[in-house]
């Protein structure tokens, strides 16, 4: 392969993929193949009044997980490399468009937490909470000089309220 071109791979693991094949950056005794921009092909079946109908759909191989687009796959977990047909490279084309447009637009996350308005601000008052931080350590430790021992007062009412069971399990 001399050439960029788009190629369908099968690969020893049962995925197809269809990608654009480049030369390796190394010699032609390679191991490796170097593909860029490779999609997962799968077939998606449905049942209409006309019969079962097969779709091809393509999606992100690797892209979900890593923020690059080029890869080397090695040689020994390829089955066959073909060239793809006329449309498949048409859709391949159009695929890749469109996921480069999504990328575009996808500046901000999709989900973001929207704050009421009588939310207080998380980090508002930390100051605050690192100075309680550092009593609750310092009595922890007993570095302070008042040696302060923390409590966890209970009522009376909520002793009561506590469920209790007679049927101890060990």
């Amino acid at each position: 392969m001399t050439d960029n071109t788009t190629r369908v791979i099968k690969l020893a693991n049962g995925e197809s993929i269809v990608c654009t094949c480049i030369p390796t950056r190394t010699d032609e005794a390679s191991t490796k193949l170097h593909v860029v921009h490779p999609l997962k092909m799968e077939l998606k079946s449905r049942i209409t009044k006309q019969g079962i109908v097969e779709a091809l759909s393509l999606s992100r191989w690797l892209q979900p997980f890593t923020e690059s687009d080029e890869f080397d796959i090695e040689k020994s977990t390829i089955i066959t490399v073909t060239p793809a047909s006329y449309a498949l490279n048409n859709y391949y084309q159009t695929m890749l468009n469109s996921f480069s447009a999504a990328d575009a637009e996808a500046s901000e996350p999709i989900v973001q937490r929207v704050k009421e308005e009588n939310e207080e601000d998380e980090f508002e008052n930390s100051e605050e909470i690192r100075q309680m931080f550092k009593q609750y350590v310092s009595a922890l430790s007993g570095d302070n000089k008042e040696k302060e021992i923390i409590k966890e007062e209970v009522s009376e009412e909520d002793l009561d309220n506590m469920i209790t069971s007679n049927d101890t399990k060990h």
